[in-house]
């Protein structure tokens, strides 16, 4: 696909799980089909908020394949490849999630590099070693933060091979660097952190990644769209609607990923809040509360109020 298709709002969708922690494959279609109705910009299969690290190599491929399935060609599908010990088990999966059909293999920051010289030769490598597989840069906080520098992005962007960058350093300076450093190439910045998604936008990050938008992806879609927008009017009505995305962010992040299970939901997507990743918040108390919460953003059939 074009890069001009790495836009837009994506959710970086959760997985879900029966009781006994296998995959529910039936509800991950159906969240699925209920993204497709709800204005996403694509889909980011096999991330941290899919629990990632907590998934076999084959469920993270069939996750892939049943999202590349689902969304037949109507958007784009990311998937995180370069999981593993090494640089080998790296390029077997990112082969299997090309193979897969994944519009876009991702590749983390390895926590085996210390810095973005020898980050430099390993994406490098990776690109050399998988011709014709279109790849995206991912700063994912586990197993640990790390920002690339806006040279090594500049350089990787100019190879022609990145086309999406889920970008991760909450810091206004640096995303403008990195949206100059990245025009006219075909990688697309997309702004990770809800706070920063209007600024952004307005500097001209064409979507985002973002965990808001597994529960809310209609209304960070209405943000961007507005960020975007000349009219008159549209850009009063764009800080009222990122300031109550923020604050359904706020509760939501608390306790995700289990939350967002719970409030999708809550949304009329048939899923459960099991995860495995342990020990999970939702407490009496805290499902209380969520109950109130969501009573104000949706309606009774799940729609946003």
């Amino acid at each position: 696909m074009p890069s001009s298709t790495y836009a837009g709002s994506w959710p970086v969708m959760v997985t879900p799980f029966t009781e006994r922690l296998t995959l529910d494959l039936g509800a991950y279609r159906a969240m699925i089909a209920w993204y497709l109705d709800h204005n996403v910009g694509g889909l980011y299969a096999n991330c941290l908020s899919s629990e990632m690290y907590a998934l076999e190599d084959d469920e993270r491929v069939t996750l892939v394949r049943e999202a590349v399935r689902a969304a037949n060609g109507r958007v784009p599908v990311a998937a995180t490849g370069n999981l593993g010990e090494d640089q080998e088990a790296h390029l077997r999966l990112c082969r299997r999630m090309a193979d897969a059909g994944a519009d876009v293999v991702m590749l983390v920051v390895p926590p085996f590099l210390a810095d973005d010289a020898a980050l430099e030769r390993y994406y490098l490598t990776m690109a050399e070693a998988l011709p014709g597989v279109p790849l995206g840069l991912y700063e994912c906080p586990v197993p640990r933060p790390y920002h690339l520098g806006v040279d090594l992005v500049r350089k990787l962007a100019r190879t022609g091979r990145f086309v999406a960058y889920k970008e991760t350093s909450c810091n206004s300076a640096k995303i403008a660097s990195l949206l100059e450093a990245t025009r006219g190439t075909p990688l697309a910045l997309l702004q990770a952190n809800v706070s920063y998604l209007l600024e952004a936008t307005r500097l001209g990050a064409p979507g985002t990644m973002s965990v808001a938008s597994i529960i809310v992806p209609e209304l960070v879609a209405e943000v961007i769209s507005l960020g975007q927008s000349q009219m008159p009017g549209d850009a009063e009505r764009a800080e009222a609607l990122q300031a109550r995305l923020c604050a359904i962010h706020l509760a939501q992040r608390q306790v995700h990923p289990h939350g967002s299970k719970y409030l999708l939901a809550k949304r009329g997507v048939p899923i459960s809040a099991y995860a495995r990743e342990q020990p999970s918040p939702l407490t009496p108390e805290v499902c209380r509360a969520l109950d109130y919460a969501a009573r104000e953003w949706f309606t009774e059939e799940g729609a946003l109020r």
